[in-house]
């Protein structure tokens, strides 16, 4: 199963790349839709909300009054805190259910617009990132949506600033156009990208690497060694360590190519560290150099076609 967190931040046009990914075959978590059952009437979410804000986030009929509570916590950071305290695990739980009914080959986009402000990106073998220039998003929420602009500046600053948002994604779609050309990025992502990358997983094997890389969704991403050591820190057994080793000669570029190495302490059981790093979306791929120790060494490497990955396995030195 290929797990991805798409996110974007506000106007930025993530819920147009959501449908057209349902409508190229993969499974849409949405959490913007879970977050609204979560706290339908009658819901012990609901319940919990009006404990925590008081009754009149409540409309006449007893339904969430939404821009009444928007307006409170946009307006205090606090008042989000608490209010993601109890609506979040909600939607983990229904997120999970979700996925757990998925068929074991399918491609999982979860829809999480606070995905960078959770910190969830480790847990996906892809994070796309929807985006748009602030000025950009501001004017669609006045002009499309009717919001006041010192509203939609107070939105935008509540949320992720582009800048970290970037900072965790592994594909980037740019939407400072029109919906066509989203379109046709999105469509050119799923086809080149997130498809052979989901039956690489599938067939439990890297990347070809005397293939031509697809070069989709890299252009505005970076850090790519630290965003893979979060990955395998996220899913490694405690106790081991994640380091990223020297660039190979002529390669200084952090987008598309990284070499790290996972350290397995004395005490711990090497082939469970490498079926960790197989699972986070790095397969086998035979062994390494032995690097002077006296243990195996497995290398492992990137199934996304887009990324010249290597992660080696070892257990420390005596």
């Amino acid at each position: 199963m290929l797990r991805i967190g798409l996110t974007g931040g506000i106007a930025a046009g993530k819920s147009v790349v959501a449908g057209r990914l349902a409508e190229l075959g993969a499974v849409l978590v949405d959490a913007d839709v879970l977050a609204r059952t979560a706290v339908e009437p009658g819901s012990e979410g609901l319940a919990a909300v009006v404990s925590a804000f008081g009754p009149e986030i409540l409309a006449a009929d007893g339904a969430l009054d939404r821009p009444a509570l928007g307006s409170l916590v946009f307006a205090d950071a606090s008042a989000r805190e608490r209010l993601n305290a109890i609506v979040h695990p909600l939607v983990r739980a229904a997120a999970a259910a979700l996925i757990g009914g998925a068929p074991a080959d399918a491609v999982v986009v979860e829809d999480i617009p606070l995905l960078v402000e959770t910190g969830q990106a480790a847990r996906f073998h892809l994070v796309v990132v929807v985006d748009a220039p602030d000025a950009l998003r501001i004017h669609r929420m006045v002009d499309r949506r009717g919001m006041a602009r010192s509203d939609a500046e107070r939105r935008i600053a509540a949320q992720a600033s582009r800048e970290e948002r970037l900072r965790a994604a592994d594909a980037v779609l740019v939407n400072d156009r029109g919906v066509d050309e989203l379109l046709t990025a999105t469509d050119g992502l799923w086809r080149t990208r997130i498809v052979p990358f989901r039956d690489n997983l599938a067939g439990v094997r890297p990347a070809d690497a005397a293939a031509a890389r697809p070069t989709a969704g890299l252009e505005g991403t970076s850090g790519l060694a630290a965003r893979i050591r979060g990955k395998l820190d996220a899913v490694l057994p405690p106790g081991c360590s994640v380091d990223a080793d020297a660039a190979p000669d002529g390669v200084d570029d952090d987008v598309a190519h990284a070499a790290l190495h996972v350290t397995v302490p004395r005490s711990g059981d090497p082939g469970a560290a490498s079926d960790a790093v197989a699972g986070a979306g790095f397969p086998r791929a035979g062994h390494a150099p032995d690097r002077g120790r006296t243990t195996p060494i497995t290398l492992h490497r990137a199934a996304d076609p887009a990324l010249d990955v290597s992660v080696t396995v070892g257990a420390a030195s005596a």
